[in-house]
């Protein structure tokens, strides 16, 4: 067994990193300057130049990103297209910002949206899609998502929450739709601790997104001309993000070494299958999704990773949205089909290990960890 467990997810600061973060935060602690500062503006203006966009709007969840691009859009009382494959804040903000949420299948090979699926949910209410890259695998049907909804008059989200740095033919998630939003909780690629950023090359979308995250102001401190709430991102996670931002290239660089190690196992053996990265795209392996075989128990596989090897696993996501507690009550208000594929697949699907602090040895740990686990399993 290890000596210490192997986390599947964390966030990860260099030791010289985090020296300087504690002197800026010092610094604005002493300036007094804890909100709407020059750090939160440097971080938007570095991660627009990042992802080659017009604009970009920090904001405390990705929750109020995704409920103010909704909010934009005017969806009150029509239907929103989500993939079932998404963490519960997508449909969630569908729903607050008085949509009704139609979870649509994926496809078992990928993970992501199906598009057939899409195709057979859009009713005369649909008004848009939010498509997740699942894991940081950039949707590999996204370019006939983008001319689906084009010909029928849809507007497009990017759920990237798990695809800062991914890329489709050198071009950044996040940059295809009308808008798109990131996240930063603590097990994301790049964290700022809690947070999020909208991103949209829609100058109209980027100002209402201002206005709306600080109480719909105005010009003034004290003019306020709209309906809005309080969602800005702090002063202090800015900082933070500043320096994730600028390892975040090195970051994807060392994941996908790690999942090359997985990989090279996985691949040769039967009881095991991957996601496999679109030609032509960069994962960001913010997740490294693990398909089980049908014949392999998912619950006795992971419980014996954790108790005998020190292994801790994930999913992405389990239960799929349609089938969580909460959607079953809401079932009558919105659109809930079965979902076979989803159900099938994503039952025998968990996450391997996978962060910037996870050591090669540690990668070839995990693997034979699971190369002994299923050995025991199938005796």
């Amino acid at each position: 067994m290890s000596t210490k467990p192997i986390r599947s997810s964390r966030p990860f600061f260099p030791p010289e990193d985090i020296s300087l973060i504690l002197q800026d935060i010092r610094l604005a602690l002493e300036e007094g300057r804890l909100r709407n500062g020059k750090n939160l503006s440097a971080f938007e203006k570095l991660f627009a130049d990042y992802l080659k966009i017009e604009n970009a709007v920090a904001f405390d969840s990705d929750s109020s990103a995704f409920e103010t691009i909704l909010h934009y859009f005017g969806v009150k009382d029509r239907e929103v297209i989500v993939c079932t494959n998404s963490f519960i804040s997508v449909p969630n903000s569908v729903l607050y910002s008085g949509a009704k949420v139609v979870f649509a299948d994926i496809r078992e090979d990928t993970l992501s949206i199906d598009v057939q699926s899409v195709k057979n949910k859009i009713s005369d209410k649909t008004c848009g899609v939010i498509v997740t890259h699942i894991a940081g695998f950039p949707n590999p049907d996204l370019k006939e998502i983008i001319r689906l909804c084009k010909d029928n008059d849809l507007f497009l989200i990017e759920d990237a929450t798990h695809a800062v740095g991914a890329t489709v033919e050198g071009q950044k998630a996040g940059t295809f739709g009308d808008a798109a939003v990131f996240a930063f909780t603590p097990t994301k690629i790049l964290t700022t601790g809690e947070g999020a950023m909208l991103v949209s090359n829609d100058n109209k979308l980027a100002e209402e997104a201002k206005r709306f995250s600080y109480y719909g102001s105005g010009t003034g401190k004290t003019n306020f001309v709209n309906l809005g709430r309080h969602m800005m991102l702090s002063e202090i996670s800015a900082i933070m993000g500043l320096y994730q931002l600028k390892r975040v290239e090195e970051f994807i660089t060392w994941r996908n070494e790690i999942a090359a190690i997985y990989n090279k196992v996985i691949d040769k053996s039967i009881k095991m299958h991957r996601v496999r990265c679109t030609e032509g795209c960069r994962c960001s392996y913010y997740k490294y999704p693990l398909i089980l075989d049908e014949s392999v128990d998912t619950k006795q596989f992971t419980q014996i990773l954790m108790d005998q090897f020190g292994v801790e696993t994930g999913n992405v996501f389990y239960p799929p949205c349609h089938l969580q507690t909460v959607y079953k009550k809401l079932s009558a208000q919105n659109r809930m089909d079965t979902l076979p594929v989803a159900e099938k697949v994503l039952s025998q699907t968990i996450t391997l290990p996978m962060h910037a602090a996870l050591s090669k040895d540690e990668a070839k740990y995990v693997m034979n960890s699971c190369l002994y686990t299923l050995e025991q399993l199938s005796k």
